[in-house]
């Protein structure tokens, strides 16, 4: 067995065909694809499986296996990069270098974003939380500055379940952004939003001084989202800025 999961071309083109581009900040490719729209290519049943979905489900398996394909067929696409990005082995993809990317999945939905201009970067798909998941969970999520902050300028723009949401979705993206740098996780509640604009929908997001240190972070993160009907989207992501 090679080291690599082997992708055949017709079922990268296939992906690719049904995808569709996302806008969620300029210097950033990303694109969505409907998991229910796969399912007539068997793509579990095409592919190897590599170790770490090996005993996942159906569902699990072809969310995985999707989410690879589709990130592969951009690279392709737009970079003209064909090498397998999946090792059987390892947990996370192998970006080509000067590729930065980034996978997400909630329920049916799935996103893959790539820059090859990129500091760093990290997206996230969240369906929304229920109100009671939102006041069961928000003390494991909210710092209390951001407890603050939706007191003080969110309550306006978004009710509680969706701020929850997307402190959530957007501290996720956060902490896939930080791996490559920090190469573990981090709690919650050891970042916090700095800023929030509504009118552009943009934020920033720093760490606890201690955490920033002993991890070599920077002291601001960028980072923004998309609300559809049924989810949200966020990113963190700066782009190298040319001289």
């Amino acid at each position: 067995m090679s080291n690599y999961l082997y992708i055949p071309e017709q079922l990268s083109t296939s992906i690719y065909e049904i995808s569709s581009p996302i806008f969620l900040t300029s210097e950033l490719l990303c694109y969505g694809l409907d998991l229910s729209q796969t399912t007539y290519l068997h793509i579990d049943q095409q592919l190897e499986h590599p170790l770490k979905i090996a005993e996942a489900c159906v569902d699990r398996k072809n969310e995985y296996l999707c989410g690879r394909v589709l990130a592969q067929a951009v690279l392709n696409h737009h970079f003209g990069l064909d090498k397998s990005i999946t090792s059987m082995h390892e947990h996370l993809p192998i970006w080509p270098t000067h590729v930065l990317g980034s996978i997400s999945h909630s329920q049916n939905k799935l996103m893959v974003a790539l820059s090859n201009n990129a500091v760093y970067l990290g997206i996230d798909i969240e369906h929304w939380v229920t109100s009671e998941f939102a006041q069961e969970s928000a003390h494991l999520v909210l710092t209390p500055f951001e407890f603050d902050l939706w007191k003080s300028k969110v309550a306006d723009f978004f009710d509680f379940a969706r701020y929850v949401s997307l402190i959530f979705s957007v501290k996720e993206s956060l902490y896939k952004a930080i791996y490559p740098t920090a190469k573990q996780y981090i709690d919650f509640l050891e970042a916090s939003i700095g800023d929030i604009n509504f009118e552009n929908q943009t934020l920033t997001l720093t760490f606890l001084p201690e955490v920033q240190q002993r991890y070599q972070l920077l002291e601001q993160y960028q980072g923004g989202w998309a609300v559809e009907q049924d989810y949200i989207m966020t990113w963190v992501f700066q782009a190298h800025h040319s001289a």
